[in-house]
């Protein structure tokens, strides 16, 4: 299907005008100000200057969106921009992955969507279209997939695992598996998160805490240089000490009370801009089953409207907070490929990979997950897990004795440094003897949750860790890209190795396949199974 080359909508000239005014609005009212302190035409100059370049915006923005077009022709998406520098890209619509939407507050009320068009080369979108209609978006989703059915390799999909044994079902006179990816008629949805799970889910979060940390920031800024902020809170503690001193036996409570309270209004208050960060970011979230792809919408202010094939999804995680496990939530991460993340992650990037599914209670996982892959079957208690073996315990329960060892002679070195006390040496005994237990106890722990398992039909493999945090992520054989063994002079002191597996994504889910202190004869016959199973299969991108 070919297209003429067409313009942008053009509100997206106020976009672009306003777009670049945002980058530089700090530099242009402080040469106002200067202006209008300095000049004889006083305010109005500084206001002339500021017209002149706020009409230089928009006549940026004009330019912006007359030279620039895109058209889908001959199975191609082709962008053409700029005026001194021309750019032509073409983006071949079998390898775009995601086309996504981003709607602030301004966009939804103008009916407009700024695109975002995404393959698996990369974190950068290939394409951003700021800004199109509600009306367009929709026709060139529409024009894209018709194009992408039409290639011969989207269509039906065989499993891949049974692909790769095909010839030895045949000799065997067996019919080999397929995975019906008939394109599905109508949307169903598959999750509306309400109001109440995203309230229970900034509770369970510490996501308050960086907003703390700003507000720290600032005021250390507001009340002085270096240290003068905890100075002045020094004060205030020793002032409320010599107050309770001083004071009568009937009112030294009372400054603690006040203390107390403000610790529990802090916690409070971290909570509700952990609850408001939620709502912010993820109200309204509603995820879809359309066409084999996973729609998912979300976003107060902000709205986000993202898609994920499910063909691309590399690596799925589910993770667990302390918080969580007790209210029975999770939440779902996953990978696709190319999607690794980056430091300043765009909206959509963040809810499609990172926040995936930010929250869900656990009687409704096990469902969900298998919706993320066709044919999947996900029951996790029933997984057949392999846990290390003792020597791994012996061996970590060591190293939690060295690092306790290890803290205690720092705290030792640095007391002495800083007082030159002659107890400093009891200090860090102190710190070591206070430190091995919880070492040794946290150790077991994360030993006693440790594992990994194939799935039952055989299609991949799954890992669980973490006694804090926990995490269990699940791989397939046709999205590994690598599968090493390795070992270090402790690991062979041990009779050791190491196992890890790659994919063509890492990143967002925060969780990578990795098999610590297995013995050697468990991590070969594992290494071969693996590598056997992973040799005969053609990975799969799409």
């Amino acid at each position: 299907m070919n297209s003429e080359p067409k313009p942008l909508h053009p509100i997206s000239i106020v976009f672009q005008a306003f777009a670049v005014l945002k980058r530089t609005i700090l530099p242009v009212v402080l040469v106002a100000w200067n202006a209008a302190r300095s000049s004889w035409l006083g305010g109005w100059g500084a206001f002339g200057f500021f017209a002149v370049m706020v009409a230089g915006f928009a006549m940026i923005g004009l330019v912006r969106y007359w030279f620039y077009r895109y058209q889908l022709a001959d199975g191609e998406l082709i962008v053409t921009s700029g005026v001194i520098f021309k750019s032509r890209r073409n983006v071949p619509v079998a390898r775009i992955q995601n086309v996504d939407l981003v709607q602030n507050l301004f966009h939804r009320m103008l009916g407009v969507a700024e695109v975002r068009v995404e393959t698996a080369s990369g974190t950068e979108p290939e394409a951003i279209l700021k800004v199109l209609s509600l009306g367009e978006v929709e026709s060139l989703r529409e024009q894209i997939e018709s194009a992408r059915q039409q290639e011969p390799s989207l269509g039906a999909t065989r499993n891949p695992v049974a692909a790769g044994s095909e010839s030895m079902e045949a000799t065997r006179g067996e019919t080999p598996s397929f995975v019906d990816a008939a394109p599905v008629s109508a949307t169903t949805t598959l999750l509306d998160i309400p109001l109440k799970w995203l309230v229970l889910a900034g509770l369970a979060s510490n996501r308050g805490f960086v907003m703390v940390g700003i507000v720290i920031g600032i005021l250390s800024q507001l009340l002085g240089r270096g240290d003068e902020l905890a100075r002045r809170i020094t004060k205030s503690l020793i002032s409320t000490g010599d107050l309770s001193v001083r004071s009568s036996q009937s009112s030294w409570w009372e400054s603690w009370l006040v203390w107390i309270g403000a610790l529990v209004l802090v916690l409070v208050v971290i909570r509700l801009l952990g609850i408001a960060w939620y709502v912010l970011r993820f109200y309204g979230y509603r995820l879809e089953l359309r066409d084999q792809n996973l729609q998912l919408s979300c976003g107060l202010l902000t709205r986000v409207s993202a898609t994920v094939p499910r063909r691309r999804i590399q690596w799925i995680s589910i993770h667990r907070s302390p918080m969580q496990r007790w209210m029975k939530l999770a939440s779902i991460r996953i990978e696709t490929a190319g999607g690794a993340g980056k430091q300043n992650e765009d909206a959509a990037t963040t809810v499609t990979r990172r926040w995936f599914v930010p929250i869900i209670p656990e009687s409704r996982l096990e469902e969900l997950v298998e919706h993320l892959r066709p044919g999947l079957d996900w029951s996790e208690s029933a997984l057949p897990w392999q846990s290390l073996d003792n020597r791994a315990r012996k061996r970590m329960r060591r190293k939690a004795v060295m690092r306790a060892q290890g803290i205690g002679l720092l705290v030792a070195g640095a007391a002495f440094l800083v007082s030159d006390s002659p107890y400093s040496l009891a200090l860090g005994l102190l710190a070591a003897l206070v430190l091995i237990p919880c070492n040794i106890w946290a150790s077991h722990r994360w030993h006693h949750h440790f594992g990994f398992a194939e799935l039952p039909s055989g299609e991949g493999v799954v890992i669980r860790e973490g006694f804090w945090n926990r995490k269990v992520s699940c791989t397939f054989y046709d999205r590994i890209q690598s599968v090493s063994c390795s070992e270090s002079p402790f690991d062979r002191r041990w009779n050791m190795q190491t196992l890890r597996i790659d994919t063509a994504a890492a990143g967002p889910a925060d969780h990578t396949y990795r098999l610590p202190m297995l013995s050697r004869p468990v991590a070969s016959e594992l290494f071969d199974r693996l590598a056997s199973k992973t040799s005969g299969i053609e990975m799969v991108w799409d």
